[in-house]
């Protein structure tokens, strides 16, 4: 593939305000030849997106900017019409001009993924019912299927009329074998449309499925850190009632729906056959409806419990396999069942009465359904004898009415369950999307092709749901180039000072500016570009440990990566195994070492090259000639404009910083050079730990 039109196509994305994957065209293929229209639709098949957008005729100003393929100069990007005939487009970077009636010129835009478009749904229904409307071709061609598959039935209630009224008492055997003979043929022909219909519609359920789950996983890797959005285990279960939403949106309850305009179709239909015997179709469909209401309304209740009560549940096992260590060793093994088992409880109470309630709707549209069956035929006798109708009409009314009492109110009990299940899922849904995120999709964000690495924070503070007090800052200053250390004890707010800074915390009030720009201001990926951020613990994923050290940059090659791994010390973990990059690592990085972990974060640090960086206590699970090793590599990596913040309690890692920081009890307490600070803390050299402690008895805090 050209590299042309992907540096093009990621061009577009900018301009648009859209955020591709870091990776997005890794695996794209190289495809020799002079450059055409068909590589954007190549392209476009390559990543697996949908087949792209070519404009007929002159793009409206509103269109731009696009891509545009000139006979003459290949792809380019239009960015808006000069004058009329005139284009201004980007070529190698450089604006210019061509005139339309020089070229040949071809526009065209690529669909980008569901994802990377923005969008803002404030209810989560938006979200399925804008992804059906984005396929309502597919539903209107299943329509117009379910109108002659329902013609089609009547056609059979026919056949069955005039064979009894017709050919039966006329022994009309020609007349029989053409009639079956057509009838034959139309079932046939229901055969295929029903296989259509439930096919296309099965496809596009699942392209809508794997819409709407990628936006649901997408907007739950945005939630913001630190806001108070409660345990990962309950926001899985509220991601589970995606699935109870999407099984009523199932084909066949689009079927059952799709059916039900045809029920007064079929009762205008019994009416000229019989006459008022309609009349008992017409009101056990009506008593079948209302009862749908009813028991929707009496299980509304318990739907939400169940919904609450699941995610709780939920909630609880993703907690307990995460916690199994602590769980086992400490014995709390049995603390935890109790809890479960009290969950079950309150769960099994309304789950009963949820079940108990759907027995006697399905009970009762059955009976319902029984009772119509019998009242057609009795009314319909009478209408025989007093000479009013035929038996073959009679026979052919009792089909009809099937198809408005049967499959329709068989269903009902069901779909009320499926309902029921599906607010209570949507509501939870909805409280989902309630949650802050840490760039809304719509929104417009600075996009600078160079920032500074200095950072500023004024009047900023943050504080944990629950917690009494939090961090506080009132004025924090940091230069290009500057090496700064911070200490305090445990639980001053360190680690969370440096999240902040990093732009995964959000403080409650105050500012944080990166080269004199909000940082809330800066699109994420130029963020994480240049802010590089090492936690305590540098959590893995499922994965090879390639994808590891990858994530979120474009893979630079085994070359960069051995030779990142090789200054860090990770190169051992790779000689040792025997599928070296491609080493499994289990979920949450089991069967890798705490050391191990924090050299993969160091090593992806290293080949992701950021300016600003920002490293939270990354060696404290090593030993010191591991951490030596390491901290070299990453100092010796920085220019000297690039800036490095360290948390720290090792007083040995402070002679790598030129400034130290002092935060206790929230607040910054001493700031300057390190060995004024240290000097003012304790007159003798002492770790720093201890020396902060030392100052908090002092300061009285």
């Amino acid at each position: 593939m050209s590299m042309e039109i992907v540096e093009l196509v990621a061009e577009l994305a900018r301009r648009r305000r859209i955020e591709l994957a870091p990776s997005w065209a890794d695996d794209v293929p190289q495809m020799a030849g002079e450059p055409s229209p068909e590589q954007l639709s190549a392209l476009s098949e390559a990543l697996g997106w949908a087949a792209p957008l070519f404009v007929s005729g002159e793009p409206e100003a509103g269109d731009f900017p696009l891509l545009v393929f000139s006979d003459k100069k290949g792809w380019v990007l239009a960015e808006q019409w000069e004058a009329p005939g005139l284009l201004r487009i980007v070529t190698g970077g450089q604006p210019a001009l061509w005139s339309v009636a020089e070229h040949e010129l071809t526009f065209a835009e690529p669909v980008f993924p569901a994802s990377a478009v923005a969008r803002t749904p404030r209810r989560a229904l938006s979200v399925f019912i804008d992804a059906m409307w984005r396929r309502k071709q597919v539903l209107m061609n299943a329509v117009f299927a379910t109108v002659i598959i329902n013609v089609v039935g009547l056609g059979v209630s026919f056949y069955t009329m005039q064979v009894y009224d017709r050919v039966v008492p006329r022994a009309g055997y020609s007349t029989l074998w053409v009639l079956t003979l057509g009838v034959a043929i139309a079932a046939v022909f229901d055969f295929v449309l029903r296989v259509v219909r439930s096919t296309t519609l099965e496809r596009a359920s699942a392209d809508t499925d794997k819409e709407i789950s990628e936006f649901f996983f997408a907007r739950a890797l945005a939630v913001r850190l630190g806001s108070g959005n409660g345990d990962v285990g309950t926001m899985a279960g509220q991601l589970r009632g995606y699935d109870q939403v999407r099984s009523l949106l199932s084909s066949a309850s689009v079927f059952a729906i799709a059916d039900l305009p045809f029920a007064l179709l079929f009762l205008w239909v019994i009416f000229m056959l019989a006459g008022e015997v309609a009349l008992v179709t017409l009101l056990s469909l009506a008593i079948s409806i209302a009862l749908a209401f009813v028991f929707a309304r009496l299980i509304r209740r318990q739907a939400d419990g169940v919904q609450v009560g699941t995610t709780r549940k939920n909630g609880l096992i993703v907690e307990a396999l995460d916690a199994a260590e602590t769980i086992k060793s400490n014995r709390a093994g049995w603390s935890m069942v109790s809890r479960w088992n009290r969950l079950v409880s309150l769960v099994e109470a309304d789950d009963f009465d949820m079940r108990r309630l759907s027995a006697i709707a399905q009970a009762a549209s059955g009976t319902i359904q029984q009772i119509a069956y019998i009242g057609t035929i009795a009314w319909g006798a009478i209408k025989i004898i007093d000479g009013e109708m035929t038996a073959g009409a009679l026979i052919a009314v009792s089909i009809i009415a099937g198809r408005v009492n049967g499959p329709l109110v068989l269903q009902l009990p069901a779909m009320i369950v499926q309902a029921s299940y599906a607010k209570a899922a949507l509501k939870g849904l909805d409280s989902f999307l309630a949650l802050p995120v840490d760039r809304e999709p719509d929104g417009e964000y600075l996009r600078p092709e160079q920032l500074r690495n200095d950072m500023r924070l004024e009047k900023v503070s943050f504080m944990y749901r629950g917690a009494r007090s939090g961090l506080t800052i009132e004025k924090l200053k940091i230069s290009p180039g500057e090496r700064v250390g911070i200490i305090g004890p445990v639980g001053s707010g360190k680690s969370t000072l440096l999240k902040i800074m990093a732009g995964l915390f959000y403080p409650q009030s105050g500012s944080v500016y990166l080269s004199g720009l909000d940082l809330n201001q800066i699109a994420e990926d130029q963020l994480r570009r240049h802010i590089g951020y090492v936690g305590q613990e540098f959590r893995l994923v499922n994965g090879s440990l390639r994808e590891q050290l990858t994530f979120g940059i474009s893979d630079p090659g085994d070359d960069a990566i051995l030779a990142a791994a090789e200054a860090t010390g990770l190169n051992a973990l790779i000689a040792a195994h025997p599928k070296g990059l491609e080493l499994p690592i289990s979920e949450g990085g089991k069967g890798v070492s705490g050391g191990q972990r924090a050299l993969v974060g160091l090593t992806r640090l290293l080949l992701a090259k950021p300016k600003f960086l920002l490293l939270d206590e990354p060696t404290a699970a090593l030993d010191q000639e591991s951490e030596e090793r390491a901290l070299r590599a990453i100092t010796g990596n920085l220019g000297n404009n690039d800036t490095l913040v360290m948390v720290t309690h090792k007083i040995s890692l402070l002679s790598m910083v030129q400034r130290l920081i002092v935060v206790v009890n929230g607040e910054i307490i001493l700031d300057g050079p390190t060995a004024a600070v240290l000097q003012k803390l304790s007159p003798a050299p002492a770790p720093a730990t201890a020396v902060v402690a030392a100052n908090t008895q002092k300061v009285k805090i």
